[in-house]
């Protein structure tokens, strides 16, 4: 069993990390790039086949820096249902 955290960014880019129990960032292999997800649907798609115990969602926004704030350092993290396996 493994957790999931969903790092989702601005343009509908979802980067994802395993922690099982180290974390490490999922890539496309072989290239070892950083894998991007579209939606939290292909994630799961992604995942159908793998027993998941816990996900996280982290939403990270540069609306503050846009409208000229001072960036935030406060993220929304929150966990997510996933289906069971």
């Amino acid at each position: 069993m493994m957790d999931l955290i969903i790092n989702s960014h601005e343009g509908d880019i979802y980067l994802v990390c395993e922690q099982a129990p180290d974390v490490r960032a999922v890539t496309d292999y072989p290239y070892k790039h950083t894998k991007r997800f579209s939606s939290l649907s292909s994630i799961k798609q992604h995942y159908q086949q793998q027993s998941i115990d816990k996900v996280w969602l982290i939403q990270h926004s540069a609306y503050d820096e846009m409208c000229g704030l001072p960036n935030s350092s406060s993220l929304l993290k929150m966990e997510l249902s996933w289906p069971k396996h």
